[in-house]
């Protein structure tokens, strides 16, 4: 468990996943980021194409190096998911994600905090030294919320960021290359790992 001021991250289980892809795509916080009104361009993924995406590591912690998910919680109840993904990317960086299950649990700091304790957790103990987010520009209080843990915009092409295997991939972000912001945020790694890729 990663302790935050707030909120506890409770590494996910398998069991997990299908309760996570509600939260993300089926929700009343799903209107955020994906699917009409606001992202009617954007393709809403069945539960397959989720696991397609979030593969089983995510939820046994198998390749810690690569990518693990979190359930974020308060007063031991689930209110969130957070992850890390770290394949797709040059050494010692890592992408994170989040949402929240209910719009009751926005907006309360419990995001923001769940963003901190992880980035700190990365430092420490994978040796990252670079956070990346790459949330939609009509996302305005997401950015605002990612900006307030430390993230930072950065003018900079995404492939500086990704192996280039990926770039075809991941380079144009999920809204579009003229629709994605790429945030930023510096970390001062303290166990000196290499943050090789399992």
């Amino acid at each position: 468990m990663i302790k935050g001021s707030i909120i506890d991250l409770v590494p996910a289980a398998l069991d997990d996943r299908p309760k996570v892809y509600e939260w993300c795509f089926h929700s009343e916080t799903t209107k955020y980021h994906i699917g009409p009104p606001a992202y009617p361009d954007t393709h809403i993924p069945t539960f397959e194409e989720f696991c397609d995406d979030y593969v089983d590591y995510f939820f046994t912690g198998a390749k810690p190096n690569s990518g693990r998910g979190f359930i974020i919680t308060h007063s031991k109840e689930p209110i969130g998911f957070v992850s890390y993904c770290s394949y797709h990317l040059k050494p010692h960086k890592s992408e994170l994600d989040i949402w929240m299950n209910s719009e009751a649990n926005c907006g309360k700091g419990f995001g923001t905090d769940a963003l901190i304790a992880l980035g700190d957790y990365l430092g420490q103990v994978l040796g990252i030294t670079q956070l990346i987010m790459r949330p939609s520009v009509k996302n305005i209080n997401a950015i605002r919320s990612y900006k307030k843990t430390g993230f930072k915009e950065s003018n900079a092409p995404a492939c500086d960021y990704l192996l280039e295997e990926y770039i075809p991939l991941y380079g144009d972000g999920d809204y579009g290359a003229d629709e994605t912001v790429l945030l930023i945020k510096q970390l001062l790694a303290t166990n000196g790992g290499t943050n090789e890729q399992n």
